[in-house]
C-alpha cells in the first residue's frame, strides 16, 4: 500500500458523510478541550470551596472538593493539600471520582491540623489548581458565637469609601468575631480589578468570612464568580448552615430553581440552625418580589432565627405596612446593615447617616443581641464578651 504522500494527485476519493461527521465531532471535542484548557489554567480548576465560600471546619472533619477540568471524564483528583506560607498539610483522600463534568474528592483533615486560613491545592496527575483561602480551620465552633456583618462595600466608588472599608476590616480584626459575612455590592461597577482589590482588603481578616453577590456585582458578574465563587450556596459552620442567596439580579432574583434550592437546603439543615444571607431584603421597599413572600413564610416555618441583608445603606429590620416587625411573632429576625463603603443613607426616624457594620450574638440557637456599630461615631465594643 502506498503512503499517503506517494499517491498521485487526484487519486483520493471524496470524503464520505460519515467521515465528515467524524472529523467535525473530533474538531469540536478538541476545540472545546483547548478552550477549557485556557479557561481552567493547567486543565484543572477548583470550583468549591472558594475564597468567598470556604469550608469552615475543625480538625478531623471532612472537606469536599468540586473541580472543573478540561477533560473531566479522564480526570481524577489524586491529592489534596492545605497550604499557608511554608506550611504544607496533606489531606488524606477518602473518595475521588472522575465521572461527570465536575471531578470531586472527599478528604479528611488531620486530627492535629493547626487552626488558620489555608489555600487548597488539588492535584490530578501533573495538573494542579490552587483555591485561595478556601479552607478555614477552627479549634472549635461554640454554640454562643458572634457574627459581624459588613455590606455594600462598593469598592471603586470613592477613595473615602474604600478607606472606610479598610478601617472597618482593621476594627473587626481587633474585635475578633467568630465569623464575618459580606452581604453584597462588594464592588460598585463590577470591574475585575475592583473585585481583586476587594479580595486583598478582605484577605486581611484573620477570621473566616463568606460573601454573597449584590446587584452592583452583577455589572461584571464573571469577575465576581472568578473572585468569590458561586452565586448561591450553603456552607456549614459547626451545627449551623450559612445559606447564601443570590438576591442581586434585579428585584425578582428568586427564580424557581433558587427557591427549590432554598427548600432543599432547609430540609437538610438542623432545625433552627440556619443563617440566611441575601443582599436585597426579602420585604419592604426596593426588595425582592418573586418568591419573596413564599421564602419568608418558608424561613419562618423552618424556624430560621436570622436573615441578614444590605442594599438599603442603613440599618434596621423588616417592617410590614402597619409598622409591625416582620418575623416578630415567629422568632425570625430580619436585619439590614448600613453601607460599609458606599454612600450612607439616613434611616427612617434617624437624623444622621454613617457607615458601619453590625454585630450579632447568637446563643444556643437564638439571636441574643443585635448591635449596629456606626464606625464614624466610634461606636464599637469588644466582641465575644
Amino acid at each position: 500500500m502506498p503512503r499517503f504522500s506517494d499517491q498521485p494527485k487526484g487519486s483520493l476519493r471524496p470524503t464520505s458523510a460519515a467521515h465528515r461527521l467524524r472529523d467535525a465531532v473530533l474538531a469540536a471535542v478538541l476545540g472545546a478541550g483547548a478552550v477549557a484548557w485556557v479557561v481552567f489554567p493547567g486543565g484543572l480548576m477548583v470550583e468549591t470551596p472558594s475564597f468567598g465560600q470556604p469550608e469552615i471546619l475543625t480538625p478531623g472533619e471532612e472537606v469536599e472538593v468540586v473541580t472543573r477540568a478540561a477533560v473531566p471524564w479522564f480526570t481524577r483528583i489524586e491529592g489534596l493539600t492545605l497550604e499557608r506560607g511554608p506550611i504544607r498539610i496533606p489531606v488524606p483522600l477518602q473518595t475521588a471520582t472522575g465521572r461527570g463534568a465536575r471531578p470531586t474528592a472527599l478528604g479528611r483533615l488531620p486530627s492535629d491540623c493547626p487552626p488558620g486560613n489555608y489555600d487548597l491545592v488539588a492535584r490530578a496527575g501533573t495538573r494542579e489548581s490552587r483555591a485561595r483561602r478556601a479552607v478555614a480551620v477552627l479549634a472549635s465552633i461554640p454554640e454562643r458565637f458572634t457574627v459581624a456583618q459588613i455590606t455594600d462595600l462598593h469598592v471603586g466608588y470613592t477613595p473615602e469609601g474604600e478607606a472606610s472599608v479598610g478601617r472597618i476590616v482593621d476594627e473587626l480584626d481587633r474585635l475578633k468575631p467568630d465569623l464575618v459575612v459580606v452581604t453584597g455590592d462588594i464592588t460598585d461597577d463590577g470591574n475585575w480589578d475592583h473585585f481583586e482589590r476587594a479580595q486583598r482588603v478582605l484577605d486581611k481578616l484573620t477570621m473566616p468570612f463568606v460573601c454573597v453577590p449584590g446587584n452592583h456585582d452583577r455589572r461584571g458578574f464573571a469577575g465576581y464568580l472568578s473572585s468569590f465563587g458561586l452565586p448561591y450556596y450553603s456552607v456549614k459552620f459547626g451545627h449551623w448552615t450559612l445559606l447564601g442567596l443570590d438576591g442581586g439580579h434585579g428585584w425578582d432574583q428568586f427564580t424557581e430553581s433558587q427557591f427549590a434550592f432554598i427548600g432543599r437546603e432547609l430540609d437538610a439543615a438542623q432545625p433552627g440552625r440556619v443563617i440566611v444571607l441575601s443582599h436585597i431584603p426579602l420585604a419592604g421597599k426596593r426588595s425582592i418580589k418573586a418568591h419573596a413572600g413564599d421564602a419568608i413564610a418558608l424561613l419562618e416555618r423552618k424556624h430560621v432565627p436570622l436573615v441578614l441583608s444590605g442594599h438599603w445603606h442603613y440599618g434596621g429590620g423588616y417592617e410590614a405596612a402597619n409598622g409591625t416587625p416582620i418575623g416578630a411573632q415567629t422568632g425570625t429576625q430580619f436585619v439590614t446593615t448600613a453601607a460599609s463603603g458606599g454612600w450612607p443613607h439616613v434611616a427612617p426616624n434617624e437624623r444622621l447617616a454613617s457607615r458601619g457594620f453590625t454585630l450579632v450574638t447568637v446563643d444556643n440557637g437564638r439571636v441574643a443581641s443585635v448591635e449596629y456599630c456606626g464606625f464614624d461615631s466610634g461606636a464599637a465594643r469588644e466582641a465575644n464578651q
